[in-house]
């Protein structure tokens, strides 16, 4: 369902394929705590694909959002912000 000739892609109906439930486990397999929020790995997206996670995450779960790039090895991160206060 997520890969396209071997390579792995976001489908156009990510939108109404995400769920609560499915973020959850998408957050516990490729998140990590970051501060007051989290970091999501989607380095193996294309940016139109990351782009529409984003879109997904913003309008669907109303989450703040942003990408990120790590300097040393160009991997993008999906960063929700204040997700908790501690």
């Amino acid at each position: 369902m997520f890969y396209l000739a071997n390579v792995k892609i976001v489908p156009e109906n990510i939108y109404q394929l995400l769920t609560p439930r499915g973020l959850a486990f998408w957050i516990m397999d490729d998140g990590s705590k970051h501060g007051t929020g989290l970091h999501i790995s989607v380095y193996a997206f294309s940016n139109t694909d990351v782009d529409k996670l984003m879109f997904t995450l913003q309008d669907k779960f109303a989450l703040t959002c942003s990408i990120h790039y790590n300097r040393d090895k160009n991997l993008k991160f999906t960063f929700l912000k204040n997700l908790w206060t501690n």
